[in-house]
């Protein structure tokens, strides 16, 4: 779920291109991959996209990989795209989805009485909800979809819709034929997610597993990684896995959640950070700050959003430093400009990102910091919440395990 709503400028950047470079992710030949597949990481190594395909008729899509959302949607044929700002209807290629959309299938089936709608940082989409065969990474399921039939932009050019990865308490089907778009946080018809159906039928076990690639910063389509359902991903790891609980999140208001305290995102709690120039890094001299902070873990959004107790010392570290602009709603930095030492302190390890996920070309010459403050953008309503997004998962491999409600991090 993206949070961060960058301004209408940048979306209109032009594509430039640039050698990938594919950093720490060598396949391992002991780990089985027979429910995993490669991820295709699009602008700019921002957004990460998998292969699916639906109805009986296996028609093929790309969706986003997104662990910060519950709904898995796609945009059907002749839809509608709206303008987020002025809410008129704008020309379908606008919303810069891909070139597939789905047309209703033989084993397409209408939920009558339920109609989809959600709300994300990026933009709103609807329509209604129902049931249809999806297959990911060699597994077919029966499931709940979103069939999208109204959408502001939110594609990348390439994917279609998205792949929700959240606990089932967040998903976006709600009771009634028509529902305001001011109440999608709310008023929820709680279902079970593709990948929760999954394995409820028995076909998976109970957890999935996310490795993001490396990508140098350009805006064409490359490799992304993997996603493993029930099993790992293909990479090597330079130690052990860590393990956190998934909380409740303190400041989500129940009626976020179907009015119970329950999990809902991959949430847990940060012990701390370190941070500091390279130079600092070899002095041994790096800062510490170990205020702890709530968390959910993101693949959907493009940067991470944290305390801007954590986030303005650590831009204060670019060289030459990073400066926030209010009109396009990032921390711009020099393009060449050398990034920091930043580590994220969970359970008993800590978590390095490597320089070059710090910063993103944007484009027209503009780079940004991909640490930004939550009390800038970091808001669900009127909630402020702290985001650990691609930059940090390019580093990390990732295990989300809904049997244990747990999360496993080891380094990559």
């Amino acid at each position: 779920m993206k949070l961060l709503h960058l301004a209408p400028i940048l979306y209109s950047l032009p594509l430039s291109s640039a050698r990938t470079l594919l950093l720490n992710r060598r396949p391992r030949s002991d780990i089985p991959n027979t429910h995993g597949t490669m991820l295709l990481a699009t602008d700019g190594g921002k957004n990460f996209d998998i292969d699916v395909t639906v109805g009986a008729d296996n028609q093929p899509f790309k969706l986003l990989v997104d662990t910060g959302s519950s709904d898995t949607y796609i945009m059907r044929d002749s839809f509608t795209c709206i303008n987020a700002t002025s809410n008129l209807v704008i020309p379908e290629e606008n919303c810069n989805y891909g070139p597939e959309t789905y047309t209703p299938s033989s084993s397409y089936e209408e939920i009558p009485g339920e109609t989809f709608g959600v709300q994300y940082g990026a933009g709103r989409a609807s329509g209604v909800m129902a049931y249809e065969t999806i297959t990911i990474a060699n597994i077919t399921v029966r499931a709940k979809l979103a069939i999208a039939d109204t959408s502001e932009p939110m594609g990348d050019g390439v994917n279609n819709g998205l792949l929700g990865l959240g606990y089932p308490s967040l998903t976006s089907a709600h009771p009634g034929k028509t529902v305001p778009n001011d109440t999608y946080f709310f008023n929820r018809a709680v279902y079970s997610p593709v990948f929760n159906t999954m394995y409820e039928q028995g076909l998976v076990e109970p957890y999935f597993s996310i490795a993001l690639a490396h990508t140098t910063r350009n805006r064409t389509s490359t490799f992304g990684g993997y996603l493993g359902l029930g099993e790992l991903p293909p990479v090597e790891r330079k130690g052990e896995f860590t393990t956190v609980p998934v909380e409740i999140m303190n400041n989500i208001p129940a009626n976020f959640t179907s009015n119970k305290r329950q999990r809902a995102y991959w949430a847990f709690t940060v012990k701390g950070v370190e941070y500091g120039t390279a130079a600092e890094a070899e002095n041994d001299t790096l800062t510490t700050d170990d205020n702890p902070w709530q968390v959910f873990v993101d693949t959907g959004n493009d940067f991470s959003i944290l305390p801007a107790a954590v986030v303005d010392p650590v831009n204060a570290r670019f060289s030459p430093p990073a400066v926030w602009k209010e009109d396009l709603n990032i921390y711009v930095v020099d393009c060449d400009a050398q990034a920091p030492v930043f580590g994220v302190k969970i359970g008993d390890q800590t978590f390095y990102h490597a320089p070059e996920d710090l910063i993103y070309d944007m484009g027209h010459g503009i780079c940004a910091s991909a640490l930004v403050a939550s009390e800038k953008v970091g808001m669900v309503g009127n909630v402020v919440l702290n985001v650990l997004g691609v930059p940090f998962h390019k580093n990390v491999v990732g295990v989300f395990d809904f049997g244990k409600n747990e999360m496993r991090y080891a380094q990559v």
